[in-house]
């Protein structure tokens, strides 16, 4: 060996070996998706990503040992799909962050590039290099499984029975349907191992596959579920057996996953009729996100909004969407997010690698089973954002493509100069989102009565990098609402516009209709808010001096607008019809003109019937203790993937009724409930009283 090539060799095994060791800390360290977000991970995550090119570079720039590369199909597919990636962040609205985020989807290319080199290299030695590959793969999912498991039965202890069933596994990586998403990967990779091993060893991966069911069953996905089911018939049919076997081990599966899914009370529910009359959250949130991506996606239809915009998009599309989410980090869908974020080029991509797995199935049948069953369980979700998924689902890739016969050096030069184009373009352009900061600046200066004025600069700048932001418009309209009441209400009408359920809009749009002599526009919107979130019907406000004498008219107009929308579609067939005629009682209840055996009667859940069965007084509830905090926006800096950025509170002081927002919470529909469509502030009713 020439000390140029021994030189290479060194360089590649400690790019690897620290590449993998920042992908392990990243993994491993709970809550890992978000964490990765924050000082110091963000530091393993950038060497994680960056470590897959930079050995890329030194295998494609070799002059002795070109690199080993797949067959056009495969090649072409790579190149074009990293093209693809880097002209839909050139080519989005939002350049900077976007290029950013597509970085995971571009080292994972890399990862199928390289991983293949490695496996194909010496063509007399790809069985063992499958073989070491396969054994790393699998320590490195088995600590994954024990980190899992020992994390999760830590916070066991003081439960009940049912609570540890109910109890949903996040870990490493934050989410259940992350956890999900590993052990479908996981369990092929341990069943191989078991296969292949003899004695102690194998009773060691039987055990990690004991493991890897149990990080599935603690998910409680019914994603997960599914994926599993695509997976046992496939390694089935994978494994030739003969039909008789093969029927045989099939009814065995099939049984052994129908027990598995009816032991875990979340994926058992897929099995029982729904009781409750009220929507499921988790589906009214997916149904928005799917209705969301889809309209996104007709927005830029071709190269879409750019790699990981969801959360800076996404708003432009919410107005009109079901309840339940405010901003969502991801569509919970592979192909719907490759269409908002990709267009059809990225769907178009999607398709191609679809193809070729087909094509190429046999070549290696298990590979193609277990790509088939993780691709089904992506309908569920998009996990492409986490390292570890995408540079997994390549190394299954490089396992599936055909190599060509004979190393070159032009096209292995060809790949070099185009994954260093890819990493100029990177630097050059790529940039962290400025407006979060911000944002999260000014609501910390507006605290400060002095510093008012240099809050509003800040929101304003904000707005002006990303006029769609619900955050700096609400916040600005709170700011502005005594002193400037006109401005106030064209930011509290931006958003409405982008959330239209967000709680405290309607209310600070009351304020400044109040503020400019409005009171009828002001009265209306009360009304909404009323509607928006009903434990306002019980609010503290309602008490103060300025508040009382239009409690009653907001009342009634909340119960007209309510009764009015209950003959529209988009009430009248929606999951929220039966608690609009419950709200409608609940109004009347409140207003003293209908007695709790009326509103008995409408009741859509046995505990609110139990509840108004009893003939109670509206009055219990209206002289509560008040409840004052401002609300946090937890999720904010997982949205905006900067975890260093403080926990932002918005600048309205909420004003609650204990007893409704604690005790009796159940008696008040959730806000959002309401169909956004009715809330939609560029309706007449809801614009400024020119007059």
């Amino acid at each position: 060996m020439s000390r140029s090539l021994a030189s290479t060799a060194r360089l590649s095994a400690l790019a690897a070996i620290v590449g993998c060791g920042a992908l392990a800390a990243i993994t491993w360290v709970s809550p890992a998706a978000t964490r990765m977000y924050t000082s110091p991970w963000n530091i393993a995550r950038i060497i994680a990503l960056a470590a897959p090119v930079a050995l890329l570079w030194l295998r494609a720039f070799d002059r002795e040992r070109p690199l080993r590369l797949p067959t056009r199909p495969w090649l072409y597919a790579t190149l074009i799909s990293g093209a693809v990636v880097l002209v839909s962040g050139l080519c989005s609205p939002f350049l900077g962050p976007s290029l950013l985020w597509s970085a995971s989807l571009l080292s994972a290319l890399a990862v199928f590039l390289i991983a293949f080199d490695w496996l194909n290299r010496m063509p007399d030695e790809s069985a063992g290099r499958r073989e070491l590959m396969i054994k790393i793969a699998g320590v490195f999912f088995a600590i994954t499984a024990l980190v899992s498991l020992a994390m999760w039965t830590r916070t066991l202890p003081g439960m009940s029975i049912a609570d540890v069933f109910n109890a949903r596994n996040p870990y490493p990586l934050g989410h259940s349907n992350y956890t999900a998403g590993l052990a479908l990967l996981m369990l092929p990779c341990f069943g191989v191992l078991v296969r292949r091993a003899r004695g102690i060893i194998r009773i060691g991966w039987s055990l990690a596959v004991v493991l890897a069911f149990g990080m599935l069953f603690t998910s409680g996905s019914r994603g997960g579920l599914l994926g599993l089911a695509v997976l046992l018939l496939g390694g089935l049919l994978a494994s030739r057996l003969g039909w008789k076997k093969t029927l045989g081990f099939a009814s065995v599966a099939a049984i052994a996953a129908l027990v598995f899914a009816l032991g875990n009370p979340r994926t058992r529910a897929v099995f029982e009729p729904v009781e409750s009359a009220q929507p499921n959250l988790s589906n009214l949130q997916r149904v928005s996100m799917l209705e969301g991506g889809l309209r996104l996606a007709s927005q830029r239809p071709w190269l879409g909004w750019g790699p990981g915009t969801t959360p800076l998009a996404f708003p432009r599309v919410r107005e009109s969407l079901p309840g339940g989410v405010d901003d969502v980090l991801q569509l919970h869908s592979l192909p719907v997010q490759f269409c908002a974020e990709l267009g059809g080029s990225g769907l178009a991509m999607l398709a191609f690698g679809v193809g070729l797995l087909v094509a190429n199935a046999r070549r290696s049948p298990l590979v193609a089973a277990v790509l088939a069953a993780y691709l089904v369980f992506s309908l569920t979700d998009y996990q492409l954002d986490v390292p570890v998924f995408g540079f997994a689902l390549a190394i299954l890739a490089a396992m599936l493509a055909p190599p060509t016969q004979f190393p070159q050096r032009l096209p292995s030069r060809v790949v070099g100069i185009a994954s260093a184009f890819g990493v100029l373009v990177l630097a050059a352009f790529a940039r962290v989102d400025l407006a979060p900061e911000l944002n999260v600046r000014a609501l910390s200066l507006a605290l400060d009565p002095t510093r008012k004025a240099e809050a509003i600069t800040l929101l304003e700048r904000s707005l002006a990098l990303n006029p769609d932001q619900e955050i700096a418009h609400f916040n600005l309209g709170w700011l502005e609402v005594v002193k400037n009441p006109v401005a106030a209400e064209r930011h509290f009408l931006a958003a409405a516009h982008l959330v239209p359920d967000k709680g405290g809009v309607y209310f600070g749009l009351g304020l400044c209709r109040l503020n400019r002599g409005d009171r009828e526009g002001a009265i209306r919107a009360f009304a909404l808010e009323c509607l928006n979130d009903p434990i306002v019907l019980a609010s503290p406000w309602w008490r103060h001096a300025e508040f009382g004498p239009l409690r009653a008219p907001t009342l009634a107009a909340a119960r007209d607008l309510l009764e009015d929308a209950r003959a529209q579609p988009a009430l009248a067939a929606s999951p929220a019809a039966s608690d609009a005629a419950y709200v409608s009682a609940l109004i009347g209840w409140f207003e003293g003109k209908l007695p709790a055996a009326e509103v008995a009667l409408r009741c859509n859940t046995p505990e609110r019937r139990a509840y108004f069965a009893a003939g109670p007084s509206p009055r219990f509830l209206l002289e509560a203790p008040v409840l004052f905090y401002r609300r946090a926006r937890v999720g904010y800096p997982v949205l905006m993937r900067n975890l260093d950025l403080p926990v932002p509170r918005d600048l309205f002081e909420v004003q609650e009724n204990s007893r409704a927002a604690v005790e009796f919470r159940y008696l008040f529909p959730r806000k959002g409930w309401y169909p956004g469509k009715l809330l939609d502030p560029r309706t007449t009713s809801l614009q400024p009283n020119r007059a």
